[in-house]
């Protein structure tokens, strides 16, 4: 059976309780966080062999982020403790009107600290995919061990998967721009949100849809919130999902959500590329579109992910 390997930060996010700016907030719940691990639990939950890739500290954060990761299912048998470096924290506030302000808490991460030599008994196969974002990008030696395992698996024939999931206040703008251009060629499937495409690009409509596509890169899915998402192929505009309409309360990790319902779908429907003929990409793309919907009704990310049952029951 197929596996998706997700790398990348494994965190806590303490999220606020009520709306309001990070600096009035009085409460925060804990949560398990991280894009990638998000991708993860979500692929998880819809039946797909997962594992994980990171390190946190050896710290009662990172017992509870592995612990949460377990018990969702995932494989953590990859996911390091260090004694010399902290698990990340993010501190996360929700405004009346949805949007969310950041403040993280990662300047000695164990989830930047990693090394090829921690992974070195991860073995890839045909079929399998690795899944990884920017935020675990920002140091050396994260970066160096990212193209390591993404050398790694294309020689194997996997596929490999990027989600830029840009966060602003990690990053010069610059330097997060050019490193995710460096990156993305290196993917077979691009999931990015519509700003985002053109922050990375400087450009709009179809120039920024074309500009993705270099190097690996077959697949490009953009996603616009509650519009739904598309789906291009080599530049071919191939799919297009409307969105669907659900009783939203937190959309936190229904990007996530979505990519990890996507990658499952690519790993039960056994696409590899550049061999994706006869697979129904409308479907894959309304079902991930529904993955993300769903998550939105409910609070967290983890928490509010559903498996495939109760997501096709609750979005029509």
């Amino acid at each position: 059976m197929s596996r998706l390997y997700c790398l990348g930060e494994l965190l806590i996010d303490f999220q606020s309780v009520g709306t309001g700016s990070l600096k009035d907030t009085q409460q925060f719940v804990k949560k398990a966080g991280g894009a990638p691990a998000n991708v993860c639990v979500q692929a998880a939950k819809l039946g797909t062999d997962c594992a994980y890739l990171s390190k946190v500290g050896k710290d009662a954060f990172g017992d509870f982020l592995v612990e949460t990761l377990a018990r969702e299912g995932v494989d953590v048998s990859h996911v390091g403790r260090s004694d010399k470096h902290d698990t990340s924290l993010a501190f996360v506030s929700f405004a009346d009107n949805g949007e969310r302000e950041f403040s993280f808490y990662r300047r000695t991460a164990a989830d930047l600290s990693f090394t090829p030599s921690d992974f070195a008994d991860v073995i890839f196969e045909r079929g399998d995919v690795l899944e990884f974002g920017s935020v675990a990008l920002a140091s050396e030696e994260a970066r160096q061990t990212h193209l390591d395992l993404i050398d790694r698996a294309h020689a194997a024939g996997a596929t490999v998967c990027f989600d830029p999931n840009l966060r602003f206040n990690l990053w010069d703008k610059e330097q997060l721009r050019q490193t995710v251009r460096r990156f993305a060629p290196l993917a077979d499937v691009i999931k990015v949100g519509k700003d985002e495409l053109e922050f990375i690009t400087e450009q709009v409509g179809s120039p920024a849809t074309q500009a993705m596509f270099d190097g690996t890169t077959q697949l490009l899915l953009v996603t616009d919130g509650g519009n739904g998402a598309k789906l291009y192929v080599n530049g071919d505009l191939r799919a297009d999902c409307g969105g669907y309409k659900v009783a939203t309360i937190d959309t936190t990790g229904a990007g996530d959500s979505f990519f990890g319902g996507f990658i499952s779908r690519l790993i039960g429907d056994g696409v590899t590329f550049g061999d994706h003929n006869g697979v129904d990409l409308n479907d894959m793309l309304n079902f991930a579109c529904k993955c993300g919907a769903y998550t939105t009704t409910g609070f967290g990310a983890i928490a509010a992910m559903g498996n495939k049952e109760k997501i096709n029951k609750a979005v029509k």
